[in-house]
This record gives structure tokens, sequence and C-alpha cells, in this order.
């Protein structure tokens, strides 16, 4: 992919929603383009603005992060989304990864994790991922009820 990662922020919290997009904006190589207060602003939006990636809550109001995500990728599977979460182990981030998120960022991520380009290697904890490079660059594998796709919520040793 040539250009810059082209991001949809969507997250019911003005101030989370806002910031995000403020962060986003300084990292090189992303353009926040567009951002939405609930799942149904940010399906309209995202069909619209054609984002790369979403980042979309899991919680909001009139349509939720899970069910945005599941129609999105009914509508078209080459957007990718990464779910917003305050909770790692939240069992929702399990469901958004069956409807087809491709990974989660928890809320309490830093910058650096927000914008860390993919190197290959998997990252000591899970915070962010896949990373938005990566996100980008693979193509997206069907949904599949069987087998979520995006990380292991468990750490590998354990």
């Amino acid at each position: 992919m040539t250009g810059p990662i082209r991001v949809l922020v969507a997250d019911d919290q003005r101030v989370v929603r806002e910031g995000l997009g403020t962060l986003l904006r300084l990292i090189t190589g992303i353009e926040v383009v567009g951002t939405a207060a609930d799942g149904n602003e940010a399906l309209a939006l995202a069909i619209q603005l054609r984002p790369h990636v979403v980042l979309m809550d899991l919680r909001m109001p009139r349509c939720d992060g899970i069910e945005a995500t599941r129609r999105l990728r009914e509508r078209d599977a080459g957007i990718k989304v990464l779910v917003l979460t305050t909770y790692a182990d939240d069992r929702s981030v399990i469901d958004a990864l069956r409807a087809g998120a491709r990974g989660y960022l928890t809320k309490d991520a830093g910058a650096t994790e927000s914008g860390r380009p993919s190197n290959g290697s998997p990252p000591a904890s899970p915070p962010l991922t896949p990373p938005f490079s990566s996100t980008c660059s693979t193509p997206s594998p069907p949904a599949s009820p069987a087998t979520p796709p995006g990380p292991r919520l468990s750490s590998p040793a354990g």
C-alpha cells in the first residue's frame, strides 16, 4: 500500500473520539478521515469515506461496535476493523473478532503502542494487535465463527 493509512475513529465518548483523532494525526503515515459517535454513523461514514481501518469502540448507543463490525464486513470486507476496549479480557472482544474485527486496541494503550509499526515479531503484551500497518497490508480472511481472526487473548506460555 502506498500513501497514508486512512483511519475512521468511532467512539460515543467525545473526549475519547477527539483525543484519538488528535493523537493519530500526530503519527506519520496515518490520516484520520472522519469520526463517528455510534455504530450506525461509523457504518455510513465507512461506506462513504472508504478508510483502510475503522477504530471501533465496542460499546456505543444505537448500534454497538460488534454489530457495526458485522454489518461493515458484510458490506465491504476490504475495510479492516480494530476494536477499542477498556479491558483486553472482555468477552465482547472475542465476539467482535468473530464478527470480523482484525484485532483490538485497549484504551489504556499509549502513543507508542497505537502507532507502532509492524516489525514481524509479536508484541510482548497485547495492547495493540495487529498494528495498523500489518492490518492494512494483509488480506482479510473471511469471518469464521469456529476460529475468530486476530490475536489469541492468552499468553503463549500459559
